[in-house]
């Protein structure tokens, strides 16, 4: 045997590999052993094949099952194929990495539920969240607008334990213009009375307070309004959001616990 042979644990050292894996690659037809003893079953590989080892390792921590690293390794595939199998998995890392940080951020709301109090304030950096809008009707219930998008979100499979109410500041009144849940993809909306949206991505100060949802003068405007007044806030933008922190599924009481997210892009007087 010449000198660029190497004994399979030497192998797996090099190459990070595990003799287990390379076991499995040999059985499925995706990286053989150079020279096997017939006297004692040693398996050794040839040093050319650490750069194959070291690209079956990649494909594999890039998501490729073993039936995809087969035909990459062996020419089964184009090079246009190949591209394929390397879009669609970057695709699913993005898409792990959008619901990982969107569970941080449900994470850190969470958190502010458990550990915030009635009135109580915090400044923080709101995560940009992609979500379906509804628009509300003028004449629209509120109450109803909440039940039918999450009705809506269930369906389609949507996180319904999230609601947002978009408010909008017009002629000094404040009302609300739309209901909003998380979208865990940007794929195509099924309904046309819904439409992507995001909501958003900026340094915000966030009251936190218990409302009535069925009160019949709209507690969360009250809120909106007291919190402008008092801290004589001048908006440069015209919304105002109330995030809903405990689902309707949870409620030990009627009334529900909300952050209400207003961006510092507003002014304050005086400032």
């Amino acid at each position: 045997m010449g000198n660029n042979l190497l004994l399979i644990n030497e192998f797996s050292k090099l190459t990070g590999l595990s003799r287990k894996a390379l076991y499995i690659y040999e059985q499925k037809n995706i990286l053989h052993p150079s020279y096997i003893d017939p006297v004692n079953d040693y398996r050794y590989y040839n040093t050319n094949q650490l750069l194959m080892a070291k690209r079956i390792k990649l494909l594999k921590q890039a998501g490729l099952t073993l039936k995809e690293i087969e035909k990459v390794v062996n020419e089964a595939l184009s090079h246009d194929e190949i591209n394929d199998l390397i879009q669609k998995q970057l695709q699913i890392q993005m898409d792990k990495v959008m619901e990982a940080n969107q569970t941080i951020q449900q994470l850190n709301m969470l958190s502010n539920t458990i550990t915030a109090s009635e009135g109580d304030v915090t400044t923080c950096y709101v995560e940009a969240l992609p979500v379906a809008e509804y628009n509300i009707l003028q004449s629209e219930n509120i109450c109803s607008a909440i039940n039918q998008a999450e009705e809506w979100s269930k369906v389609h499979q949507y996180d319904h334990t999230q609601k947002i109410i978009k408010y909008e500041s017009i002629q000094n009144d404040i009302y609300p213009v739309a209901i909003a849940v998380p979208l865990k993809h940007h794929h195509q909306l099924e309904n046309d009375i819904f439409t992507h949206q995001t909501y958003f991505g900026f340094e915000s100060t966030c009251y936190f307070y218990e409302v009535d949802p069925y009160a019949e003068q709209s507690e969360s405007i009250l809120k909106i309004k007291n919190i402008t007044k008092n801290q004589q806030m001048q908006w440069k933008k015209p919304y105002v959001f109330e995030r809903i922190l405990n689902s309707d599924d949870y409620l030990y009481s009627p009334k529900r616990f909300s952050a209400f997210i207003f961006p510092l892009h507003v002014e304050t007087s005086g400032v």
